[in-house]
């Protein structure tokens, strides 16, 4: 009778130091935090990137918050959940505040969850093609705004304006001149041009190639 009960004890012994085992060696980052279903992790990820886009994010941040001239990189940013909501809430610089009116928590959550995600990723992993199309939506807000009537169609300046691409000026300073410029140049307020905007215009002005040298050219190197 006792060597059976020895003999329980001593297994009951291994099974709670294997228990043991498996809970300290288990994924740090999973401790203390529930498991949620993948549809639901993937549900959370694509309302993200909807918002992110809806809410004009992608303009300055990038299409996956790889970060552009306009504002830095929030990609996988290491900001804990509460701490990335604050910011967003009364941020610094020039970044406009987003209430909670304008974007929820549960929006701003899911937005966190998109940054964080494989999908963002994938889209940092090849920013050609986002870029190509903030460029091309550039160039048309360019024209429809009549910037090459002084600017001239490429930005290289003419008699009425000066050169603004490539290499444009920093973008606050792009930004700050837009909306307070000197001259005869008209003022282009927030309603006119919003931000997200300006910075479309600006990777436009970015893409913009360096002209050949004037030796290259035969007719004008004499």
């Amino acid at each position: 009778m006792r060597t059976r009960i020895r003999d329980a004890t001593i297994v009951g012994a291994v099974i709670m130091t294997m228990t043991l085992v498996a809970t300290v060696t288990a994924d740090p980052g999973q401790r203390g935090r529930p498991t949620q279903p993948a549809a639901q992790n993937a549900g959370a990820e694509a309302n993200g990137r909807t918002v992110y886009t809806k809410s004009g994010c992608d303009t300055c941040h990038g299409p996956a918050g790889s970060g552009t001239a306009a504002a830095p990189r929030i990609a996988a940013t290491a900001l804990p959940l509460q701490g990335f909501i604050s910011y967003v809430r009364k941020p610094a610089a020039t970044m406009p505040p987003q209430s909670a009116q304008m974007v929820s928590d549960r929006d701003l959550t899911d937005i966190y969850a998109f940054l964080h995600s494989p999908a963002a990723q994938a889209v940092q992993a090849n920013p050609a093609a986002p870029q190509a199309a903030l460029v091309t939506a550039g160039a048309a807000l360019y024209r429809k705004n009549g910037c090459y009537e002084c600017h001239v169609n490429e930005g290289q300046g003419g008699a009425n304006g000066p050169r603004l691409g490539p290499n444009p000026i920093p973008f606050p300073r792009f930004a700050t001149y837009v909306r307070n410029p000197t001259g005869d140049m008209p003022p282009f307020t927030a309603k006119v041009l919003s931000d997200q905007d300006l910075a479309s215009i600006y990777a436009f002005l970015q893409a913009r190639t360096e002209p050949k040298p004037v030796s290259s050219i035969p007719l004008l190197s004499q």
